[in-house]
């Protein structure tokens, strides 16, 4: 991974999973406790996009505007809008990311279940 950003969390390029293009996708790489990954993108591009769309969210929430704090958190409360990047979709679907979330529970799997519409009806 290339690390290109973070705070609390760092966000990372997975070069081995380019496309054709070179264009890599982003994780979110929280190291805190135990290392764990989350793919956030299919791309930085997709990444900036998905942030930005995120803080809108965030600023909306009638949370937000009350007292000036949100209980929406990235990625975990963005499964709606990390969900519209296709390319991110079919990759979470192929397996592509398992080998780096190997260290995910149970809230990890069932947010992993609604980013790729794969879970149980």
């Amino acid at each position: 991974m290339i690390v290109f950003g973070g705070d609390l969390y760092t966000y990372a390029t997975v070069p081995r999973l380019a496309d054709a293009r070179g264009r890599q996708p982003v994780v979110r790489v929280d190291t805190y406790e135990a290392p764990d990954v989350m793919p956030v993108a299919s791309n930085v591009d997709r990444f900036f996009d998905t942030y930005s769309r995120y803080l809108e969210a965030f600023v909306a929430d009638p949370d937000y505007q009350r007292t000036g704090d949100s209980d929406l958190h990235f990625p975990w409360d963005a499964t709606n809008i990390l969900a519209r990047d296709e390319r991110l979709v079919e990759l979470m679907r192929a397996g592509s990311f398992d080998s780096l979330m190997k260290n995910g529970d149970d809230s990890t799997r069932r947010w992993f279940e609604k980013v790729t519409g794969s879970a149980p009806r």
